[in-house]
C-alpha cells in the first residue's frame, strides 16, 4: 500500500482522540505551562508512526515540528534578552568581587549605554517571544481546525 493511501485512510477512533489529546496538551503551553507541551510531544512522538494512525500521524508530525521550533525560538528570544543584560550583570558582578562580599562597600556605576542596550535588547528579545507565541498558538490552532475537518496537516 503507498504512503499517500495510508496518509488518506480514515484513522481509528484512538488514534483520533490521541490527535486531539496531542493538541490539548500543546495548547496549554500558550497559557505557561511546560509539562504539557512535553507530555504531548511525547504522545506525538510515539503515535507519528502507529499502523492505524491514518491522516492523524501527519498532525503528529506538524505538532512535533511547532514544538521544536518554538522552542528554538523563544530560546533564541531569550538570549537576546540575556545577552543585553549581560553588560549591567556584569558590572554587578564585578562590584560584589571586588567588594569582597562586604555589603557596605558594594557600589557600582552604571553607563547609560549598558541601560541603553538592556532596555533594547529586552524589547527586541521580548517581541521576539510575543511574535513566537503568535506563531505557536496559530500553529495550534490550524491544526486542530485541520484535524476537526478530518483532513491532513500540511
Amino acid at each position: 500500500m503507498s504512503t499517500e493511501a495510508v496518509a488518506d485512510r480514515e484513522p481509528s477512533s484512538t488514534e483520533y482522540s490521541l490527535g486531539w489529546v496531542a493538541y490539548a496538551l500543546q495548547a496549554t503551553g500558550a497559557f505557561g505551562f511546560f509539562l504539557g507541551p512535553l507530555a504531548g510531544l511525547i504522545v506525538s512522538y510515539v503515535r507519528r508512526d502507529a499502523a492505524d494512525a491514518g491522516y492523524v500521524a501527519s498532525h503528529h508530525r506538524w505538532l512535533i515540528r511547532t514544538f521544536w521550533w518554538t522552542a528554538l525560538w523563544y530560546g533564541l528570544s531569550l538570549a537576546v534578552i540575556v545577552a543585553g543584560a549581560w553588560p549591567i550583570l556584569s558590572e554587578i558582578v564585578a562590584a560584589a568581587i571586588r567588594s569582597g562580599g562586604r555589603a557596605e562597600e558594594f557600589s557600582f556605576g552604571l553607563a547609560w549605554e549598558a541601560l541603553f542596550a538592556t532596555v533594547g535588547a529586552a524589547m527586541l528579545g521580548g517581541l521576539g517571544m510575543v511574535v513566537t507565541w503568535i506563531w505557536n498558538v496559530y500553529r495550534i490552532l490550524r491544526g486542530a481546525f485541520l484535524l476537526g475537518d478530518r483532513r491532513p496537516a500540511p
